[in-house]
């Protein structure tokens, strides 16, 4: 009798470790298809801002995936240059950047393409901000 119940506890045992190990392998799933740091940015709130000529230059001059912090009128802006080679950059206010922090967390991004990596105060990227609320 005592084999048979030892024999049964290996069985569960080996069975809810099975079950455990299944489940750390498929990850964390939230509905989400947008996983890149693209798609999240979109997702987020942030408006994409591709090549215009007054601002390639200031464009090249982020870090690529990484988020800058500027100030416009003492409102935070936040920039994120997901591709240089494209001159494409993501402009975002507080709102947007919050919403970005919780999906980047949810979707496992990692944490120098989700914190802001530098601040800045540059009247280009304050122009950009301007251009992308409909300003001009």
């Amino acid at each position: 009798m005592r084999n048979r119940a030892t024999w049964l506890f290996l069985v569960v045992l080996t069975a809810a470790i099975g079950f455990l190990l299944a489940g750390c392998a498929t990850g964390p799933t939230n509905g989400s298809t947008a996983t890149s740091q693209s798609g999240l940015l979109r997702q987020s709130g942030f408006k994409l801002h591709s090549d215009q000529d007054a601002h390639v230059a200031y464009i090249k001059t982020l870090p690529a995936k990484k988020v800058v912090l500027n100030k416009y009128q003492e409102k935070p802006v936040y920039m994120v240059c997901t591709d240089p080679e494209a001159k494409t950059c993501f402009v975002g206010d507080q709102a947007a950047y919050e919403r970005y922090q919780q999906l980047a967390i949810q979707n496992s991004i990692s944490e120098d393409q989700h914190k802001v990596s530098e601040e800045r105060w540059d009247p280009e990227a304050i122009q950009m901000w301007v251009d992308s609320q409909g300003g001009g």
